[in-house]
């Protein structure tokens, strides 16, 4: 019997085989297409109270890619400004320029510039420039993580006549979940060090939640955290945003 069985195994294999290697091989996943070479996002918000109360908050920003690969030219400004009875009562400016490098699929290296004024935290302007390196751990359409580490040098003029000069160091974040087709949150971190006084630090933490609308618009709301361990004397550590915006791609 069990010789029966076997050669009726081989004969049926011997007859579907020429089935099986008629049928073509299964071909590979194409990779992804390279990012395109413009690309950009501008962000506009605005709340206003009237009657027992008048008060108004407008923030507006934009940030924009140019990716002549391997090189990525980046470019951010963001501008908060509130009022409260006609009175300003909070106004902040941060301005960012980068070029990043990639090494291969995982490092990348950059140089940046940045810019910040925000008198009602007694800094009038905050000039810094640094190189660094960034780990592109997690790559996936869902799930995006670079951490990265830099070193550089800061001005600050504050609002007390004062200014300081210091090496700076710096190390933080960016993570990125799609957990819709057509949603995702993103949190980015960074920690600043002044090298020559360690507990001059500050930490910033922005956390975002980014709904798409349609294929141009979409609907951002955020909370941002900065931390201050020495701030200006007379003025407190820690300073939030909570904010709602449109975005739009282009």
């Amino acid at each position: 019997m069990k010789s029966r069985i076997l050669c009726a195994a081989i004969l049926t294999g011997l007859f579907l085989a020429p089935f099986a290697l008629s049928q073509p091989a299964p071909e590979p996943t194409p990779p992804p297409p390279p990012p395109p070479l413009w690309e950009g996002k501008l962000g506009l918000g605005y709340a206003a109270t009237g009657g027992n109360s008048s008060t108004s908050t407008l923030t507006t920003g934009f940030e924009v890619y140019y990716r002549p690969l391997p090189w990525t030219i980046r470019a951010k400004f963001d501008y908060l400004r509130a009022s409260s009875e006609g009175v300003l009562t909070a106004e902040t400016l941060t301005a960012l320029a980068a070029g990043i490098r990639d090494l291969n699929e995982v490092l990348d290296v950059f140089v940046q510039a940045g810019y910040e004024r925000n008198v009602f935290s007694g800094i009038d302007s905050r000039i810094g420039g640094e190189a660094g390196a960034g780990f592109k751990l997690l790559r996936g359409p869902e799930v995006f993580f670079r951490p990265e580490v830099a070193f550089g040098y800061r001005h600050e003029n504050r609002t007390d006549d004062t200014t300081l000069d210091y090496p700076a160091g710096r190390a933080g974040f960016k993570f990125v979940w799609k957990f819709s087709k057509s949603a995702d949150f993103t949190d980015e971190l960074s920690f600043a060090d002044d090298l020559s006084h360690t507990p001059n630090w500050i930490l910033r933490n922005t956390a975002s939640v980014t709904a798409a609308m349609t294929s141009l618009l979409s609907l951002k709301a955020s909370f941002a955290v900065v931390d201050a361990n020495e701030p200006v004397p007379g003025f407190k550590k820690v300073d939030t945003v909570t904010s709602v915006a449109l975005v739009a791609k282009f």
